[in-house]
Order: structure tokens, then sequence, then C-alpha cells
């Protein structure tokens, strides 16, 4: 049998492991209360919080029920029937969310009062365009310059275009009416315009290529580059501008007549011209005031019309008016001499290159 010590021993083993477990107990009870604490402090604010949405959810909706005649339970007097209320409109969430319009800023009113005034002349100040010229230090693109260009607060808009005649130099056509202001915006960053420019200079041909060539030969092409850069600015531009940019480089010498005159056609398309009916006063006005005026053809005197000559291309293929507009290029034969004689622009402009 066991000793009494030993027994004494083994109970106090006992109790300290039971003492211990208790401990352990005590310690997970309160953990345990800690997040059920937490846990009911999150409950109150969700409740709180949806407490306070039902009372905003029921003051929007007395709002509306006060918004809405029809809703609205308090006794309204009848009122007699106009057309104001037709044409007032009904509140809705369309309306209230719809963007303002936009305020009329000085840019687009300025643009306004340019297209509702009488335009410009020729010998009036401010009526032409003109190419100015800036130094440049580095490469730079298009996209590029017309951010600096809105850096100093310059109007793009009325930047035209912007070509490169010459090695670090920059080209822009403008109108002569913003032209002072373009020129106060680049003294506001000490830059001045490059005078006395000439494009048509031999000297700003810097292709190492053509450095052997003689002084006509660099000449001739420094004006078809040039004229080159001239036309795709016609090109470029907006259609409205065309004529007035078209007339400034026919007067520069820059750009012949006729091709400028082309692209004018191209750009700036006019409809059809409709003659009056027969039947019409406006007719009869203009036969008994102009004897020799024709009237139009009624459809019986058409069809008796001779059909159109056929058309053949530069290789002598037949080509149906249709299909293709008649220009210079097409003769009414196929015939190699008058083919030869006649020419074409492009023949014309390698010629001059070649010279």
């Amino acid at each position: 049998m066991p000793s009494a010590e030993e027994t004494i021993a083994s109970v106090i083993s006992a109790l300290a492991n039971l003492q211990a477990f208790v401990d352990t107990q005590a310690n997970i009870n309160q953990v345990t209360e800690q997040r059920l604490d937490a846990f009911h402090q999150r409950f109150d604010t969700v409740d709180q919080r949806f407490t306070n949405l039902e009372a905003s959810l029921k003051e929007v909706l007395h709002c509306l029920q006060r918004s809405s005649p029809r809703d609205s339970s308090e006794p309204q007097s009848p009122r007699p029937a106009s057309t104001t209320d037709k044409t007032k409109p009904e509140s809705s969430w369309a309306a209230i969310a719809s963007k303002p319009p936009a305020p009329l800023t000085d840019r687009k009113r300025q643009a306004l009062h340019r297209a509702f005034n009488p335009p410009a002349t020729d010998n009036t100040q401010n009526g032409s365009y003109t190419f100015v010229y800036l130094p440049r230090s580095r490469r730079m693109n298009r996209s590029q310059i017309r951010s600096k260009f809105r850096e100093i607060s310059i109007d793009n808009l009325r930047v035209l275009d912007i070509t490169f005649p010459a090695r670090n130099t920059i080209g822009v056509l403008l109108h002569e009416a913003y032209l002072s202001d373009f020129q106060s915006k680049l003294l506001d960053i000490d830059s001045h315009l490059i005078q006395n420019f000439d494009p048509l200079d031999h000297n700003h041909i810097a292709d190492p290529k053509y450095q052997d060539l003689s002084e006509e030969r660099r000449t001739h092409l420094a004006k078809a580059l040039h004229q080159d850069r001239c036309i795709r600015s016609l090109y470029f531009i907006r259609p409205h501008l065309v004529p007035g940019v078209a007339s400034y480089f026919i007067r520069q010498g820059w750009v012949p007549t006729h091709i400028a005159t082309d692209i004018i056609h191209q750009r700036l398309p006019r409809p059809a011209k409709r003659r009056p009916d027969p039947r019409s006063l406006i007719a009869k006005t203009l036969q008994a005031s102009n004897p020799t005026y024709t009237q139009p053809l009624s459809q019986a005197a058409t069809s008796q019309v001779p059909p159109a000559p056929m058309l053949y291309d530069y290789f002598g293929n037949p080509v149906a008016s249709q299909e293709m507009d008649i220009t210079a290029d097409f003769a009414s034969n196929a015939s190699a001499e008058e083919i030869s004689r006649s020419g074409s622009p492009v023949s014309v402009d390698a010629d001059v290159l070649s010279q």
C-alpha cells in the first residue's frame, strides 16, 4: 500500500493541475467576453445606422409627397386650366441630373462675331494670312509644338498649320488678326520671330545628296519643296479657310492658280446649278428679258440627245464617264500622239525637277 506521504503528494499534484486548468479556462472566458463586447458594439453601430437611414428615407419620402400634388394628402383648391400648366416641364431625375449648357467663352463669342459679320476685304487691315517663322533648339513634331504653344496660352485653333521649311526653323500659318497676340505671347518667354526669312532659299536644302547640284537646280528644288508644303497645308486646314489661304499662296507666287483652283473645288465642291422650271414665273421672266435664254430640255428632247463619246484612259482602255471624272489625263481617243502632246501634270513637275 502507498504511504500517506505519497498519497498527499499525488493529491497536491492533482490540485496543481486543476488550478492550471481553471486559470486557462478563466483566460478563455475573458477573451470570449471581450469578443462579445466588441460584437455588441458593432451591432449597436449598425443598428444606429439603420435607424438614421430609416429617418432619412422617411424625410425623402415626405419631400417627394410634398412636391407631388397627386400624392399630397392636404386638400388643394382647384385651379383653373391654363396653358402654363401644359408647358411647365415636370420635375424628373433626368431633368435634375441633366448637364447645364456650357458657358459662352470669349473664343466662341469671337468666332460667332466673325461668322455673322461682313467678310474682310483685301484692302482692309487684318484681312489676309501670313507665315511666321520661329527658331527651335531641337527636333520637335507638330504635337509637341502645339503643346508648347498651349503652355504659353497660344490659341491652337488660330494656328492653322505648322511646317518645317528649314533646319531648326518652324513655320506657323496664322491669320493677320492674330499676329499681334501671337507675338505678345512669344515676348512673354523672351522669344522672337525670324525676320526676313525666305522659304525659297536653296541654302535651306540640308540633304547631302543634293549638295552636288547646281545652284539653279537647287533653286528649282527649293521652290518645288515649298510648293509641296503649301499644297499639303491646303489639304490640312479646315475647308472654309481654303479659299483665303489659297489666295495668299497665289499672291506670294508659291502655288499656281490652276492647282489652287483644283484644290478649292476638291475641298469645297459646289452643288450643280438648278435651272428654273419652264412653267415657273422666273423662267418666263428670264425668257422675256433675255430672248437668247434657253429653257431646260424636256424629257422627250433629252431622249433624242446623242450619247456622249466614249472616253479612253492613258493606256487606251475605254472608261465610262459615270465611273471616273474627266480630267486632262484622259483623251477622246487612244492616239499616242495626242496623249504625248497633252501630257500630264505629273510629267510636267518631273521635268521641272529634272532641269
